[in-house]
């Protein structure tokens, strides 16, 4: 199949909820409930019909975080609760902190695949994480052979969230590779401290100008009116993580990997959220009338080192240029996934990134980081600010654990 032969594959619609600090405003969510809002307002915006959407793709990557609620049907109870046809099919991914772009990749690949192998047209992409919840669980050794039902004495406690950060094949952590990536590109303590109070300042800015308030900023973002778990009303309309803060207090701030440039003030929050996003080829969203310009043009998926996980963005971005044949200056915005300020920094400094252009409305450092919902969290950031300065290309991308990197490129088709 020649490229000219892919169909156009377009966001019709997308949305993602405030994200919330760890054990905050959201942390009494199950994943599928943030999931549900955030499918329920990109359905929303993109006017679709609930009958015509063929599929739903879900990313969710700390399983059973919800008491009572069965993570492992993410993606299906999704379908099933925002009252999708019985006979779409539902699907898990999981790429870590890629999941989110993996569910639209993965959208785009079955849109653009002859109707002989897949002929699904429209599909629900739907990313949500409750990091607030990782549980504790004791790891039996196994189960008893005499009744299968239960359990071998002993194991260890577990605590899920830490065996996530940890690549223990690698014999490395996520906030160790950013130290060494970041070092190995010659990135400083003081950058990074100055980086993390930029990311706060410019989300702190974005907050005073989002269309909430009645600004035009961060208009991908909704105001949540829900009631949690507990039977708690909840509104919330802002990125509940984004702080106050200085580059005096940052620097004050103990360093925790050999290097010292990873600290508590210069890492992505573990954070609450979802996104989602109605993908869609662009022959259906016209005869429905849908939203067509935010075209997706390509993407790139690569591994790096996983010792230097950080850097993944770079052959990813590098990939999805050559796919597309674009070249780097096309590119006029740029959301790159802050999981540590090193690892951004090593980034920028290897892509000679533009500051000025790139995470414009603060990054994961001050927004935050839930895992599965990020990719979707950058992407409807990117086509809402896009839009918002007339830019015909932007590109989002994300490093990923275990040393892989991902990018989608969006173009804006009212801007020539």
């Amino acid at each position: 199949m020649k490229r000219s032969d892919i169909p156009s594959v377009v966001i019709a619609g997308a949305a993602r909820t405030p994200v919330g600090v760890k054990c905050g405003t959201l942390s009494n969510f199950a994943p599928e409930d943030l999931g549900v809002l955030a499918a329920e307002e990109a359905i929303r915006r993109s006017g679709l019909a609930r009958e015509k959407i063929d599929a739903t793709i879900g990313a969710n990557v700390y399983q059973f975080t919800a008491p009572g609620c069965q993570d492992i049907y993410f993606p299906r109870n999704v379908s099933l609760r925002c009252h999708l046809n019985t006979e779409a099919p539902a699907l898990l991914v999981q790429r870590i902190c890629g999941s989110g772009f993996q569910t639209v990749i993965n959208a785009f690949q079955q849109i653009a695949l002859p109707d002989l192998v897949d002929d699904a047209n429209a599909v629900l992409c739907v990313g949500a994480e409750t990091m607030s919840r990782c549980p504790r669980i004791v790891r039996s050794p196994r189960r008893s052979g005499a009744a299968f039902w239960e359990f071998v004495e002993g194991g260890s406690l577990e605590d899920t969230m830490l065996a996530g950060l940890n690549h223990d094949l690698a014999e490395t952590a996520m906030m160790i590779t950013a130290d060494e990536y970041g070092h190995q590109m010659e990135v400083t303590r003081q950058e990074c401290d100055e980086l993390a109070e930029t990311s706060h300042r410019r989300a702190r800015a974005a907050y005073r100008d989002n269309h909430l308030n009645g600004g035009d900023a961060v208009r991908g973002m909704f105001a949540l009116d829900a009631t949690d778990l507990t039977g708690r009303p909840i509104h919330l309309a802002r990125d509940e993580c984004v702080r106050d803060t200085s580059f005096e207090a940052l620097a004050k701030l103990p360093g925790f990997t050999p290097h010292g440039l990873v600290s508590p003030g210069n890492a992505s929050e573990i954070s609450d959220g979802g996104g989602a996003a109605i993908v869609v080829d662009r022959d259906t969203a016209e005869k429905e009338g849908l939203p067509a310009y935010w075209e997706i043009v390509g993407y790139g998926v690569a591994g790096v080192e996983p010792r230097v996980m950080g850097r993944g963005p770079v052959a990813a971005i590098e990939k999805a240029l050559a796919q597309t044949g674009l070249k780097q200056d096309d590119i006029g915005l740029w959301e790159i996934n802050e999981a540590f300020a090193a690892q951004y920094l090593g980034v920028e400094k290897e892509l000679k990134l533009d500051r000025d252009i790139t995470n414009v409305n603060g990054g994961a450092v001050a927004i935050g980081h839930p895992l599965a919902a990020t990719g979707l969290r950058l992407l409807v950031d990117l086509i809402y600010e896009m839009e918002r300065r007339g830019v015909r290309y932007g590109c989002a991308s994300a490093c990923i654990g275990g040393g892989q990197g991902a990018a989608v490129i969006i173009r804006d088709t009212r801007v020539k």
